[in-house]
């Protein structure tokens, strides 16, 4: 008897410890997300989940594509706990737990979307992007950012807009980003990203490649991408 309390003990342990792992809550976000964009509706909207994408070499890893005839949805989802502080333009935002007693750094998501949206724009051109960023635990309160919504209002978003893409461009959209679509381990996403951060402290852009260079804006120096306009990356000094 002694050692079957034991054994329970230790399956609840390594079972908790699943449950509490990133990658574990980050699918159950995802597939809380997935109950509510549904499935590819044919002539409705094209949904695409887990897209790896490669450009250049940089992996990108996006969550969720919804194409409807409001535009191109690019959806990150985060399944954070506590409170969460941020804005937009900050390089990190602030987690918040165990009533203020604990505080952890994270990178701003809306930045991170903004890659993914870089390469999706790449391959379907001008067509409207949207970039969401969808807080599964609705814990948004202290974030200022018009991307960044709650779950309870995803399909709202999806559904708020004008008419503005056709029939034909939504599927033309559908079938490209699938063409591309690669099969990209976390590992090797990780070793990517890794890399990414290693060229931008050699003054790479980590988003499409190009040079940075130390310009002067409203706010105080900054280093800009040499592609701009058409790469819109900057980095504070």
């Amino acid at each position: 008897m002694p050692y079957l309390i034991i054994i329970l003990i230790i399956l609840i342990a390594i079972l908790v410890a699943y449950l509490k792992h990133p990658s574990t809550r980050g699918k159950f976000g995802e597939n809380k997300v997935r109950r509510i964009i549904e499935d590819t509706i044919e002539c409705e909207q094209y949904v695409i989940n887990n897209l790896g994408l490669v450009n250049d070499g940089m992996t990108s890893q996006i969550d969720h594509i919804v194409i409807n005839p409001r535009g191109v949805f690019v959806i990150e989802t985060k399944n954070y706990s506590g409170e969460i502080y941020g804005s937009e333009n900050q390089r990190e935002w602030t987690q918040v737990l165990a009533y203020g007693n604990a505080k952890y750094k994270l990178y701003n998501p809306i930045k991170q979307n903004a890659t993914h949206v870089f390469n999706v724009k790449r391959l379907v051109g001008n067509l409207p992007i949207h970039s969401l960023i969808v807080f599964v635990q609705n814990n948004i309160d202290h974030i200022k950012s018009n991307n960044v919504i709650p779950l309870s209002a995803l399909r709202r978003s999806l559904q708020s807009g004008e008419n503005i893409l056709s029939i034909e461009q939504m599927k033309k959209a559908y079938e490209v980003l699938m063409s591309n679509k690669m099969e990209i381990t976390t590992k090797e996403h990780i070793l990517n990203i890794r890399e990414q951060q290693h060229n931008l402290e050699q003054g790479i852009c980590p988003r499409c490649g190009g040079n940075l260079i130390l310009r002067k804006g409203k706010y105080g120096r900054f280093w800009g991408c040499t592609n701009y306009p058409k790469c819109k990356f900057i980095k504070k000094d």
